[in-house]
């Protein structure tokens, strides 16, 4: 090729080259033109850029799942459980487990029936009745000596005096002549409240 055929050459090219770069800008105009219009459409339509993901995402994993591929994998896992499954090392396991569980629900089964025998044998004592009495009839007490003395803040008698009237008089007295209190909520300053 001679100097002048290789200039025409070079003219030419460049002559392709520059038409070819601008069909590429007239097309991308074109392709944001419609580009911008689909988005309009689909915002009139109320497609939103998360549908749209969901909707690839889901076809994506579809044309996974359905790949044979991952059709190989779930056979060869579904025949290696299988195996598994029937071996007889997992049988003994599986069977030790069940029996390791129906003795541990009848224990603790049996462990809560006990336990409310317990209970039940503890609230037919003499103990826990007298002191259910004393409870009570404390209870009582103070409630008649509300109704009859008013407010608790007016009131004249003690909740200790009302629990000693109720106990029959058992908290037993000090060397001066006054009543032991049988229980006495103290305060931040160590004052009994009356």
């Amino acid at each position: 090729m001679t100097a002048e055929e290789l200039e025409a050459a070079r003219q030419e090219w460049q002559a392709e080259l520059n038409q070819v770069e601008e069909e590429i800008q007239t097309l991308r105009q074109v392709l944001t033109s419609k580009s911008r219009r689909a988005h309009e459409l689909k915002r009139k339509l109320g497609v939103t850029a998360w549908n749209e993901f969901t909707t690839d995402m889901g076809q994506g994993i579809k044309n996974v799942r359905e790949s044979t591929a991952v059709q190989k994998i779930e056979e060869t896992f579904t025949e290696i459980g299988s195996a598994v499954a029937s071996a007889p090392i997992y049988q003994k396991t599986e069977s030790a487990i069940k029996a390791t569980a129906e003795k541990t629900t009848s224990l603790l089964g049996g462990i809560g029936s006990a336990m409310s025998q317990k209970i039940g044998a503890l609230k037919n004592t003499d103990s826990f009745r007298s002191m259910e009495e004393r409870v009570s009839s404390a209870v009582s007490s103070v409630k008649v000596h509300t109704k009859i003395g008013g407010s608790r803040s007016g009131s004249v008698q003690s909740f200790d005096d009302a629990l000693r009237e109720a106990t029959g008089g058992e908290g037993g007295s000090k060397p001066n002549g006054t009543p032991t209190p049988v229980a006495s909520p103290v305060t931040a300053e160590e004052k009994p409240l009356s």
